[in-house]
């Protein structure tokens, strides 16, 4: 399985990175699991690239008014300061909506406590994308009924890395964070997976001090100047997390 397809995994139950490690406390038991979250759910997605986009993405930020974000977006020294309430969250709604539907199709919770997905390696406007099942890379148990913790197997997630660096640093991304808490809220018959600030916030932390140690001697200047403008968006977010009263990240998903 190509990388990018252990994120696609990842966003199947949100949109902000989340990975976990399994452990045998986790593993699915032999009683099938009884929930309404059972079954297959659905991406969906409707707009236009000029009014926006709505759907399974959904990000709830409520900061302090005037907070915002800088960015030199130009790689000028000058950075521009973005509203978090009224550009950036409607921003990632509209963008993650336009895109996630072109990489992920839909998700199924089987009884059995694992989560499959149907999964794109789309990267052209041009061409359909070309969907393909994934088994076995996750698995979840029911706590309540709003709240599931899930678990991604990191040794076959990253079974078809073949630099040894990088599956290196990808397993230790994925074991760093343990098992995940997701919130389940039910938008009518439409199941909500998302993780709050109470977990994302020390994640920061954590991302924080790693995105420091991520190697860029081998990245060409665009990449180079990518990370570094991700790196310093990275920096600000403890300090936006302070300043923020609500954070809700995850994917509404249908029938």
């Amino acid at each position: 399985m190509k990388l990018n397809k252990i994120f696609y995994l990842m966003a199947m139950v949100c949109t902000l990175g989340f990975t976990a490690c399994g452990d045998d406390d986790d593993a699915p038991k032999d009683d099938p699991i009884q929930s309404p979250i059972v079954g297959t759910w659905n991406v969906w997605s409707q707009g236009n690239d000029y009014e926006g986009y709505i759907g399974s993405v959904q990000l709830n930020w409520e900061v302090e008014e005037g907070t915002s974000i800088s960015l030199d977006l130009l790689g000028t020294g000058t950075p521009t300061e973005i509203p978090i309430k009224e550009t950036v969250v409607p921003l990632a709604n509209s963008l993650g909506n336009k895109f996630l539907p072109k990489v992920l199709k839909s998700v199924t919770f089987t009884p059995d406590g694992k989560i499959n997905a149907v999964v794109s390696d789309y990267d052209d406007d041009d061409i359909a994308p070309e969907w393909e099942t994934v088994k076995g890379y996750a698995t979840y148990k029911v706590i309540s009924d709003n709240l599931i913790s899930v678990s991604i197997d990191v040794e076959k997630a990253t079974e078809d890395i073949d630099d040894p660096a990088e599956k290196a640093q990808i397993k230790a991304i994925l074991k760093s964070y343990g098992t995940i808490p997701v919130n389940v809220r039910w938008n009518g018959e439409k199941p909500f997976f998302f993780v709050d600030k109470a977990y994302v916030q020390p994640m920061i932390a954590a991302l924080v001090a790693f995105i420091d140690k991520v190697p860029t001697n081998a990245m060409d200047p665009d990449d180079f100047q990518t990370f570094n403008m991700v790196k310093g968006v990275v920096k600000q977010l403890p300090g936006i997390m302070d300043k923020t009263s609500k954070f809700e990240a995850g994917i509404e998903l249908t029938k």
